[in-house]
């Protein structure tokens, strides 16, 4: 009888132990990688072909970043987020940064706005398309669109609408 009870017990313990591991493996922890936790659905909805995903290289490093192009051929949507390498750099932080490039001779001033509810800001304008940078729990999700033949900054804003219910509380 007692070694039954103590293998009764035992076999809830390592119930109890496997439910809470795949409990724990289905939600994410660390940094939001968008290029793997952000949805097929969600990159075709933004208007990109999920099957084109390639990683792109980042200047520094300390952020994963990939490219999609559009279903027509015509347009690039790059996603960036900072990754476990990178100094912890705020939403706030990025913002203020953004802000000093705009004050810069000949700078572009980003323009705050939400997405979804969520805070955001557009720009500073670059050479190649427009970016519509989202706040994350960790950082920042840059939202980069550059079509041929589209105007860009509404593009990245769609883009970004389409994809930021991904991000969830990342």
């Amino acid at each position: 009888m007692r070694a039954r009870l103590i293998g009764l017990a035992i076999a809830v313990v390592a119930l109890g132990a496997v439910s809470g591991c795949s409990a724990a493996a289905s939600k994410p922890t660390g940094m939001f990688d968008p290029c793997k936790e952000i949805p097929d659905t969600a990159i075709r909805s933004a208007g990109f072909d999920p099957r084109t995903k390639e990683l792109a290289e980042t200047l520094t490093g300390d952020s994963v970043k990939c490219k999609f192009t559009s279903a027509g051929g015509t347009g690039v949507l790059y996603l960036e987020h900072p990754n476990a390498l990178a100094p912890m750099r705020s939403y706030e932080s990025s913002l203020a940064s953004a802000q000093s490039v705009g004050e810069s001779p000949g700078g572009q001033a980003p323009v705050v706005t939400k997405i979804n509810g969520r805070d955001a800001y557009l720009g500073p304008q670059i050479l190649l398309g427009c970016a519509v940078n989202l706040r994350t729990a960790t950082g920042v999700l840059t939202v980069q669109v550059d079509y041929s033949d589209h105007n860009d900054c509404p593009s990245a804003q769609e883009a970004a609408a389409a994809l930021e219910p991904s991000i969830g509380s990342r």
